[in-house]
């Protein structure tokens, strides 16, 4: 018999695979700002920290993300984690976004966000969702970080 524990789940719904964390971020220095999408694999690796593949555009109100997969890290020092992405999008203005999320061409949720002086979820996808959306860093993190 195996003494292997199981791999952590962060929540109840086992389906959703990933995390999202919207935030805004500013970079006087290079005089940028916006807003950053940071995604994680809900998943932990335990010998390296995979570099998620996701690409993105934007068509007015509407931002479009496909997560692709996974891409093998560049660096030769193994340590544990999720896989993360950063993508970043300048100069939104306040408003009302649609959000949509495709998953390697199987699966799509979508929602909506407002960007005001906070970011808020407005409505967020119910049925088959495979991704968490959140606005707060410490509800991005996982446990243990």
């Amino acid at each position: 018999m195996s003494n292997k524990k199981p791999p952590k789940v962060h929540r109840a719904d086992s389906k959703v695979e990933f995390k999202l964390l919207i935030e805004r971020f500013e970079d006087p220095l290079a005089k940028r700002a916006g807003v950053v999408f940071l995604f994680r694999t809900s998943e932990e690796f335990r010998n390296f920290v995979y570099e998620l593949v996701v690409n993105s555009r934007r068509e007015e109100n509407k931002i479009f993300f496909n997560i692709v997969g996974l891409r093998t890290p560049m660096s030769d020092f193994p340590r544990p984690g999720p896989a993360v992405c950063i993508c970043e999008v300048e100069n939104l203005e306040p408003g009302e976004y649609t959000i949509v999320i495709d998953r390697r061409g199987k699966q799509v949720n979508q929602f909506k966000i407002s960007i005001k002086r906070e970011i808020k979820v407005l409505r967020a996808a119910r049925e088959g969702r495979f991704i968490e959306v959140v606005t707060k860093h410490s509800e991005w993190s996982s446990e243990g970080e």
